[in-house]
C-alpha cells in the first residue's frame, strides 16, 4: 500500500513538476522555508536536540496554530526544560506562529512526505513525541515516527461528515496509516466515532474536547484604526470568493437604514486581498486597505495583514464568519465569541459543526440559510442593541462552559513525554 502511495506521490510531483517551478519562481509564499521542506534542519532544532529531546508539535495553518496554542502554552508550562518545538505548512501559519506563540522555541516548515526527507528529519530531530493539531495525517512521516519508535498522537482530531466519506472510499489505506499513530485525542464523540469507522484501533481513540475552547482570551485593546464616533461595524472574517459580493450587496442595503454602518473585510487568503479590493470597487465603495489607510474608516474597509483579525473582531458590533455562504466548511467561531459578539454565519459549517450548534443552541450563534436571511438577522442586530449584546454574552458564555481540553489531552500525552 504504502508502495503504491509512494509511486502516486513520485509520478505526481513529476506530472505537477512545470506548474511547481512556475509557483515557485512567480509566486513569492510557495517559495517560503522550500529548503526546510526539502528535508533541510534548521541549525537551533539541532542544538536544543542534543540537550534534551524536544516535544514537536505540528499545525498546518493558522486556523490549527491558534487551536494549538493553549495546549503549547500549557505543555511549556509543565515541561520547562523540554525543548518545544513547532512546524507549519503555511506561510500564513508560520508567520502567525513566530507572532502569536512566543512558548515555541523553534518554529519552522514541515518536511515533504517523502520517504527519505522525513526519516532524515525524523532522525536528525530524535523528538520524544510529535502531537498533529486536528487530522494532518502524512503516511510516510507517520510511518517513520513508528519505525523510529517515536510516539505520536493526533490532538484536537476532527474529521467531518464531510470528509469522513472521503476517508471511507480509502479507509483500506487509513488503515495501515492510523496503526501507525499512537493516540488520538478527537473534539467530540461523532469526530471519535467516525475515526473508528475509519479504522483507527477504538482503545486508540479518546475524546478530549475541543482546543479552541481554551483559548486565552486577550484584554480588550483600543481599536487597530480609527473608526468614527457612533458608527455600528460589521466584521466579516475569513470570507471566500463570492461571499464578498453578497455583503457588499447586504450593506449597501443596510446602509440606507443604518447610515452610520461599517464593514470590515477579512478575506482567508492573502492572495485574495487585490480582487477582493476590486470586488469592493466594483460595488461602488473606496476601498481601504488596512495597511494603507490614513484617516478614518468610512463606509468598507479591506484588512490586508495577517493576525489581526481578532482585533477586528472586538471593534465589531455584530461578526459574521465566512466559508460558510459558499461550501467551504466554515472558520472558526469562537474568535468573534471569545470577543462577546453575536456570530452570524450560514449553512455550510460542517467543518465545525459541534462549535456551530452549541452556539446556535446557546442562542450566541445565529445561522442563516442565504443572503436574505443575513440580511433580516443583522439588520434585527443593529436595530436591538440589547438583543445584539445579550446575543454576543450567551456567545462567549458557551466558551466557558466547553473549556477543559487542554488538560485532557495534557493527561493523555503525557505517558510519552520523559
Amino acid at each position: 500500500m504504502y508502495i503504491l502511495y509512494n509511486i502516486l506521490l513520485i509520478i505526481g510531483t513529476l506530472l505537477l513538476m512545470p506548474v511547481i517551478l512556475f509557483k515557485l519562481i512567480t509566486v513569492k509564499k510557495y517559495r517560503g522555508g522550500i529548503s526546510q521542506k526539502l528535508g533541510h534542519v534548521r541549525k537551533k532544532i539541532l542544538r536544543l536536540a542534543r540537550k534534551s529531546r524536544p516535544i514537536w508539535v505540528h499545525a498546518v495553518s493558522v486556523g490549527e496554530v491558534m487551536a494549538a496554542h493553549p495546549l503549547i502554552r500549557d505543555l511549556k508550562k509543565k515541561y520547562p526544560h523540554k525543548p518545544l518545538i513547532l512546524s507549519t505548512v503555511t506561510v500564513t501559519g508560520n508567520h502567525t506562529a513566530r507572532q502569536r506563540v512566543p512558548e515555541a522555541d523553534v518554529v519552522f516548515y514541515f518536511p515533504f512526505d517523502y520517504p527519505w526527507i522525513v526519516s532524515r528529519v525524523i532522525k536528525k530531530i530524535n523528538p520524544a513525541v510529535v502531537l498533529v493539531a486536528e487530522t494532518e495525517l502524512w503516511p510516510n512521516f507517520f510511518r517513520s515516527l513508528k519505525k523510529a519508535g517515536i510516539p505520536s498522537a493526533v490532538v484536537n482530531g476532527r474529521i467531518s461528515p464531510h470528509s469522513y466519506r472521503n476517508y471511507m472510499k480509502l479507509n483500506w489505506f487509513f488503515r495501515s496509516v492510523f496503526a501507525n499513530v499512537s493516540l488520538f485525542c478527537m473534539q467530540s464523540e461523532g469526530d471519535a466515532a467516525r475515526i473508528r469507522e475509519i479504522g483507527a484501533a477504538p482503545e486508540k481513540v479518546l475524546v478530549t474536547g475541543n482546543l479552541k475552547f481554551d483559548q486565552k482570551i486577550p484584554e480588550p485593546q483600543p481599536s487597530p484604526v480609527r473608526i468614527p464616533q457612533g458608527s455600528k461595524v460589521i466584521t466579516a472574517g475569513s470570507t471566500h470568493r463570492g461571499e464578498e459580493a453578497a455583503l457588499l450587496e447586504i450593506f449597501r442595503r443596510l446602509k440606507d437604514r443604518h447610515p452610520e454602518l461599517v464593514l470590515i473585510l477579512a478575506p482567508r487568503h492573502p492572495e485574495r486581498f487585490s480582487e477582493v479590493e476590486g470586488v469592493v470597487i466594483k460595488h461602488g465603495y473606496e476601498c481601504q486597505r488596512r495597511t494603507k489607510i490614513t484617516g478614518a474608516v468610512k463606509d468598507v474597509l479591506l484588512l490586508d495583514t495577517i493576525g489581526e483579525l481578532r482585533s477586528f473582531y472586538a471593534v465589531c458590533d455584530i461578526a459574521f464568519v465566512g466559508g460558510s455562504l459558499v461550501k467551504i466548511g466554515g472558520h472558526n467561531l469562537l474568535e468573534p465569541a471569545a470577543m462577546k459578539k453575536p456570530v452570524l454565519f450560514s449553512r455550510y459549517m460542517y467543518n465545525f459543526k459541534e462549535i456551530s450548534e452549541a452556539l446556535v443552541s446557546a442562542g450566541g450563534g445565529i445561522m442563516v440559510k442565504d443572503k436574505r436571511e443575513l440580511y433580516r438577522q443583522i439588520d434585527n442586530l443593529l436595530s436591538d442593541k440589547e438583543l445584539a449584546r445579550s446575543t454576543g454574552k450567551r456567545a462567549f458564555e458557551v466558551i466557558a462552559s466547553h473549556s477543559g481540553a487542554t488538560s485532557k489531552t495534557i493527561q493523555a500525552i503525557e505517558k510519552f513525554i520523559s
